[in-house]
């Protein structure tokens, strides 16, 4: 079904007759509605088990990507979670198809423009996952209000536990609860 917005010249949105519209980042989009008549090829449904691995990851976290790679999204026509997926499909799935997984090692969550942090380690205590990071003293602080996100992702169960706003940066320790 396909709505009509602002009038005959507005914005569509859903399918109409064979074009689906769609407004992304203010601008108005169509393509036209595909079936496959052919059976996938090889490299389709190699495509496909990665994309899918993946997106099936990031699920999870997807308000935690969408913060992480906000920055990066910035000024551009792409969504976080779509430099996310685009960037773990690349370089953070291992293995030959079908039997591709994640990479963890690989794995990126956030991507901006501030440095990384170095020497982290974590310690499970009975309050939950303590983490720490060295905080040089002659590191400059850009803005000393960046707070820590901190993530902790279980693959066996496929579920994550994450906080977007943790203690500043500079404090160089937080505890993440995960009970």
């Amino acid at each position: 079904m396909g709505i009509l917005r602002n009038g005959i010249a507005g914005n569509y949105s859903g399918k109409i007759g064979n074009l689906v519209f769609y407004v992304r980042n203010g601008k108005q989009l169509v393509r036209t509605a595909r079936k496959m008549t052919k059976p996938p090829t090889e490299g389709q449904l190699k495509n496909r088990k990665e994309l899918t691995t993946v997106i099936d990851f990031l699920k999870p976290i997807k308000e935690f990507i969408n913060m992480g790679f906000a920055q990066a999204a910035k000024g551009t026509t792409k969504m976080p979670h779509n430099l996310a997926v685009s960037h773990n499909k690349r370089y953070a799935v291992k293995g030959e198809y079908p039997d591709v997984e994640m990479d963890f090692t690989q794995v990126r969550v956030t991507q901006g423009k501030l440095p990384n942090v170095s020497d982290c380690s974590v310690e499970l205590k009975p309050e939950g996952l303590h983490f720490t990071w060295t905080c040089p003293g002659n590191l400059y602080w850009q803005r000393d209000s960046d707070q820590v996100m901190l993530l902790a992702y279980f693959p066996a169960l496929e579920k994550a536990v994450y906080q977007l706003a943790g203690v500043k940066r500079f404090v160089c320790a937080e505890t993440l609860a995960i009970g």
